[in-house]
Protein backbone atom coordinates (compact mmCIF):
# COMPACT_ATOMS: atom_id res chain seq x y z
CA UNK A 1 0.00 0.00 0.00
CA UNK A 2 1.45 3.64 -0.49
CA UNK A 3 2.47 5.29 2.23
CA UNK A 4 5.03 8.13 3.50
CA UNK A 5 5.80 6.41 6.43
CA UNK A 6 8.92 3.85 6.53
CA UNK A 7 9.76 3.88 9.79
CA UNK A 8 9.39 -0.05 10.43
CA UNK A 9 10.74 -0.81 7.04
CA UNK A 10 14.96 -2.16 6.28
CA UNK A 11 17.10 0.64 6.48
CA UNK A 12 17.28 1.18 2.55
CA UNK A 13 13.39 2.05 2.50
CA UNK A 14 14.69 4.88 4.80
CA UNK A 15 16.77 6.46 2.55
CA UNK A 16 16.15 9.97 1.31
CA UNK A 17 18.65 9.84 -0.85
CA UNK A 18 21.23 6.93 -2.71
CA UNK A 19 24.84 7.77 -4.64
CA UNK A 20 26.01 5.56 -7.60
CA UNK A 21 29.78 5.64 -7.60
CA UNK A 22 31.19 3.44 -9.91
CA UNK A 23 34.70 3.68 -12.32
CA UNK A 24 35.28 1.60 -15.01
CA UNK A 25 38.35 -0.81 -14.74
CA UNK A 26 38.37 -0.30 -11.00
CA UNK A 27 40.80 -2.97 -9.19
CA UNK A 28 40.29 -4.61 -5.75
CA UNK A 29 41.65 -1.76 -4.22
CA UNK A 30 39.53 1.11 -5.31
CA UNK A 31 36.41 -1.09 -4.11
CA UNK A 32 37.70 -1.60 -0.58
CA UNK A 33 38.57 1.92 -0.44
CA UNK A 34 34.76 2.86 -1.24
CA UNK A 35 33.18 0.80 0.47
CA UNK A 36 35.29 1.89 3.76
CA UNK A 37 34.41 5.47 3.05
CA UNK A 38 30.88 4.72 2.19
CA UNK A 39 30.24 2.55 5.13
CA UNK A 40 32.33 5.73 7.51
CA UNK A 41 30.09 8.55 5.98
CA UNK A 42 27.71 10.82 7.54
CA UNK A 43 23.91 9.14 7.03
CA UNK A 44 24.92 6.22 5.55
CA UNK A 45 22.32 3.55 6.11
CA UNK A 46 23.25 0.32 3.82
CA UNK A 47 25.32 -0.15 0.06
CA UNK A 48 26.05 -2.61 -2.08
CA UNK A 49 28.73 -3.32 -4.69
CA UNK A 50 28.35 -3.28 -8.66
CA UNK A 51 29.30 -4.90 -11.67
CA UNK A 52 27.87 -3.93 -14.99
CA UNK A 53 29.39 -3.10 -18.57
CA UNK A 54 29.30 -0.41 -21.49
CA UNK A 55 31.21 0.14 -24.31
CA UNK A 56 34.05 0.62 -22.40
CA UNK A 57 34.19 -2.46 -20.81
CA UNK A 58 33.99 -3.82 -17.27
CA UNK A 59 32.31 -1.36 -14.78
CA UNK A 60 32.62 -1.59 -10.24
CA UNK A 61 31.31 0.44 -8.17
CA UNK A 62 29.12 0.80 -5.26
CA UNK A 63 25.11 2.12 -4.79
CA UNK A 64 25.13 3.99 -1.45
CA UNK A 65 21.88 4.64 0.99
CA UNK A 66 21.66 8.17 2.81
CA UNK A 67 19.02 9.08 5.43
CA UNK A 68 19.25 12.85 3.62
CA UNK A 69 20.14 14.39 0.90
CA UNK A 70 22.52 16.82 2.85
CA UNK A 71 24.38 13.53 3.63
CA UNK A 72 24.50 12.20 -0.10
CA UNK A 73 26.08 15.66 -1.23
CA UNK A 74 29.00 15.67 1.32
CA UNK A 75 29.80 12.28 0.65
CA UNK A 76 30.38 13.29 -3.32
CA UNK A 77 32.36 16.04 -2.62
CA UNK A 78 35.02 13.69 -1.23
CA UNK A 79 35.03 11.95 -4.05
CA UNK A 80 37.64 11.78 -7.04
CA UNK A 81 35.16 13.33 -9.67
CA UNK A 82 38.03 13.65 -12.52
CA UNK A 83 38.07 9.49 -12.32
CA UNK A 84 34.58 8.56 -11.41
CA UNK A 85 31.42 8.10 -12.50
CA UNK A 86 28.74 9.33 -9.83
CA UNK A 87 25.10 10.26 -9.51
CA UNK A 88 23.01 11.21 -6.87
CA UNK A 89 18.83 9.83 -6.95
CA UNK A 90 16.50 11.58 -4.42
CA UNK A 91 13.86 9.52 -2.89
CA UNK A 92 9.73 10.14 -3.57
CA UNK A 93 8.51 10.95 -0.36
CA UNK A 94 5.38 8.61 -1.59
CA UNK A 95 6.69 4.73 -1.81
CA UNK A 96 5.03 1.36 -1.16
CA UNK A 97 5.28 -0.51 2.18
CA UNK A 98 3.32 -3.89 3.19
CA UNK A 99 2.78 -6.36 6.29
CA UNK A 100 5.45 -5.93 8.96
CA UNK A 101 6.90 -3.30 7.31
CA UNK A 102 4.10 -1.45 6.94
CA UNK A 103 4.00 1.42 10.16
CA UNK A 104 0.28 2.42 9.37
CA UNK A 105 -1.04 -0.96 10.21
CA UNK A 106 0.37 -4.76 9.07
CA UNK A 107 -1.30 -4.82 6.44
CA UNK A 108 -0.34 -7.01 3.22
CA UNK A 109 -2.60 -6.25 -0.53
CA UNK A 110 -1.59 -4.15 -3.35
CA UNK A 111 -2.58 -0.66 -4.63
CA UNK A 112 -5.87 -0.26 -6.45
CA UNK A 113 -3.92 2.20 -9.42
CA UNK A 114 -0.99 2.41 -11.14
CA UNK A 115 1.15 5.67 -10.38
CA UNK A 116 0.90 7.99 -13.59
CA UNK A 117 3.53 8.56 -16.02
CA UNK A 118 4.33 11.99 -16.95
CA UNK A 119 1.39 11.86 -19.73
CA UNK A 120 -1.11 11.45 -18.06
CA UNK A 121 -0.06 13.64 -15.03
CA UNK A 122 0.69 16.47 -17.16
CA UNK A 123 -2.77 15.48 -19.01
CA UNK A 124 -4.63 15.29 -15.47
CA UNK A 125 -5.93 11.88 -16.28
CA UNK A 126 -6.37 9.02 -13.70
CA UNK A 127 -3.77 5.77 -14.22
CA UNK A 128 -5.95 2.87 -15.25
CA UNK A 129 -6.53 0.35 -12.25
CA UNK A 130 -4.27 -2.47 -11.32
CA UNK A 131 -6.47 -5.31 -12.94
CA UNK A 132 -5.65 -8.98 -12.70
CA UNK A 133 -2.98 -9.53 -15.06
CA UNK A 134 -3.29 -12.05 -17.70
CA UNK A 135 -2.51 -15.86 -17.53
CA UNK A 136 0.98 -16.42 -19.14
CA UNK A 137 1.26 -17.76 -21.94
CA UNK A 138 1.71 -21.75 -23.06
CA UNK A 139 4.89 -22.14 -24.34
CA UNK A 140 4.45 -25.29 -25.53
CA UNK A 141 0.82 -23.99 -28.18
CA UNK A 142 4.38 -21.92 -29.85
CA UNK A 143 5.01 -22.32 -33.27
CA UNK A 144 8.16 -23.65 -34.53
CA UNK A 145 10.79 -21.58 -36.31
CA UNK A 146 12.01 -18.85 -36.22
CA UNK A 147 9.48 -17.03 -33.86
CA UNK A 148 10.47 -19.47 -30.97
CA UNK A 149 13.55 -17.63 -30.80
CA UNK A 150 14.22 -15.20 -28.01
CA UNK A 151 13.32 -12.03 -28.62
CA UNK A 152 16.48 -9.65 -29.32
CA UNK A 153 17.19 -7.21 -25.88
CA UNK A 154 16.17 -4.08 -26.79
CA UNK A 155 16.63 -0.50 -24.94
CA UNK A 156 19.35 1.09 -23.51
CA UNK A 157 22.05 -0.58 -22.20
CA UNK A 158 24.44 1.44 -19.82
CA UNK A 159 25.61 1.53 -16.24
CA UNK A 160 23.67 2.96 -13.44
CA UNK A 161 25.36 6.23 -12.81
CA UNK A 162 23.80 7.12 -16.39
CA UNK A 163 20.39 5.87 -15.45
CA UNK A 164 17.56 8.69 -14.81
CA UNK A 165 15.39 6.72 -12.53
CA UNK A 166 15.51 3.39 -10.12
CA UNK A 167 13.49 1.57 -7.63
CA UNK A 168 14.96 -0.35 -4.78
CA UNK A 169 12.51 -2.87 -2.84
CA UNK A 170 12.28 -5.74 -1.34
CA UNK A 171 10.09 -8.89 0.36
CA UNK A 172 10.61 -10.77 3.20
CA UNK A 173 9.60 -14.71 2.28
CA UNK A 174 8.31 -17.28 4.42
CA UNK A 175 11.19 -19.69 3.19
CA UNK A 176 12.20 -21.72 0.31
CA UNK A 177 9.03 -22.74 -0.76
CA UNK A 178 7.89 -19.27 -0.97
CA UNK A 179 11.58 -18.85 -3.07
CA UNK A 180 10.82 -22.04 -5.17
CA UNK A 181 7.10 -20.55 -5.85
CA UNK A 182 8.48 -17.31 -6.89
CA UNK A 183 10.70 -18.82 -9.28
CA UNK A 184 7.75 -19.09 -11.99
CA UNK A 185 7.02 -15.99 -12.22
CA UNK A 186 10.49 -14.32 -11.37
CA UNK A 187 12.48 -15.35 -14.39
CA UNK A 188 9.86 -14.50 -16.96
CA UNK A 189 9.34 -10.82 -15.27
CA UNK A 190 13.31 -10.36 -15.24
CA UNK A 191 13.11 -11.24 -18.89
CA UNK A 192 10.70 -9.09 -20.30
CA UNK A 193 12.24 -6.29 -18.05
CA UNK A 194 15.51 -6.72 -20.38
CA UNK A 195 13.85 -6.63 -23.52
CA UNK A 196 12.20 -3.23 -22.37
CA UNK A 197 13.14 0.43 -23.92
CA UNK A 198 14.52 2.15 -20.84
CA UNK A 199 16.06 -0.96 -18.68
CA UNK A 200 19.72 -0.23 -17.84
CA UNK A 201 20.99 -2.34 -15.12
CA UNK A 202 19.45 -4.47 -12.43
CA UNK A 203 20.67 -6.68 -9.25
CA UNK A 204 19.11 -8.68 -6.50
CA UNK A 205 20.37 -9.03 -2.90
CA UNK A 206 19.65 -11.35 -0.46
CA UNK A 207 19.59 -10.52 3.57
CA UNK A 208 18.98 -13.32 5.95
CA UNK A 209 16.96 -15.35 6.52
CA UNK A 210 14.62 -14.93 3.59
CA UNK A 211 14.76 -11.75 2.20
CA UNK A 212 15.19 -10.60 -1.34
CA UNK A 213 15.58 -7.50 -2.65
CA UNK A 214 16.57 -5.94 -5.62
CA UNK A 215 18.04 -2.37 -7.29
CA UNK A 216 16.65 -2.18 -11.09
CA UNK A 217 17.28 1.31 -13.12
CA UNK A 218 15.86 2.86 -16.04
CA UNK A 219 16.54 5.62 -18.63
CA UNK A 220 13.67 7.74 -16.45
CA UNK A 221 10.49 7.88 -14.83
CA UNK A 222 8.20 6.82 -17.29
CA UNK A 223 10.00 3.74 -18.70
CA UNK A 224 9.81 2.41 -14.93
CA UNK A 225 6.65 3.21 -14.78
CA UNK A 226 5.86 1.23 -17.61
CA UNK A 227 7.81 -1.62 -16.35
CA UNK A 228 5.47 -1.32 -13.26
CA UNK A 229 2.53 -2.46 -15.60
CA UNK A 230 3.87 -5.13 -17.55
CA UNK A 231 2.07 -8.13 -16.97
CA UNK A 232 4.32 -10.37 -15.67
CA UNK A 233 5.16 -7.61 -12.55
CA UNK A 234 1.63 -7.33 -11.92
CA UNK A 235 1.33 -11.32 -11.67
CA UNK A 236 3.96 -11.19 -9.17
CA UNK A 237 2.80 -8.32 -6.97
CA UNK A 238 -0.87 -9.53 -7.16
CA UNK A 239 0.55 -13.46 -6.23
CA UNK A 240 2.83 -12.02 -2.74
CA UNK A 241 0.06 -9.61 -1.68
CA UNK A 242 -3.09 -11.34 -1.54
CA UNK A 243 -2.36 -12.73 1.72
CA UNK A 244 0.38 -14.41 3.88
CA UNK A 245 1.06 -17.46 2.74
CA UNK A 246 4.40 -16.73 1.16
CA UNK A 247 5.58 -13.02 2.37
CA UNK A 248 5.00 -10.81 5.25
CA UNK A 249 6.13 -7.87 4.25
CA UNK A 250 7.78 -5.84 1.69
CA UNK A 251 8.25 -2.07 0.29
CA UNK A 252 9.61 -0.20 -2.62
CA UNK A 253 11.21 3.36 -3.01
CA UNK A 254 11.47 5.14 -6.20
CA UNK A 255 14.25 7.54 -6.70
CA UNK A 256 15.15 10.11 -9.10
CA UNK A 257 18.15 11.33 -10.42
CA UNK A 258 18.85 14.96 -9.48
CA UNK A 259 19.29 16.50 -12.77
CA UNK A 260 15.40 15.66 -14.01
CA UNK A 261 13.57 14.97 -10.45
CA UNK A 262 10.16 16.40 -11.22
CA UNK A 263 8.73 19.05 -9.46
CA UNK A 264 5.42 17.28 -8.29
CA UNK A 265 5.02 13.99 -6.22
CA UNK A 266 3.61 11.66 -8.43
Amino acid sequence: MRTRDFSRAPAPARADALVVVERPGAGAAWVRATRRAARAADGHLWSVGLRARDGAGAVRGRVVCFATVAHAQRFTAGLDLARDRVRTFCADPDGYANGVWRAEGDVMAHVERFSPTSSERAQGRLPPSVAPAPPRRDRRARTPGPASSPAPVAGARGTPARAGAMFLGATRYRGPHSWAVLAREWYPMVAAMRRMTGYVWHRVYWEPPFTLGTLAFFTDRDALMVFARIPAHRRLMTWITRDRRHGTGGYIRVHLADAGRPGEVP
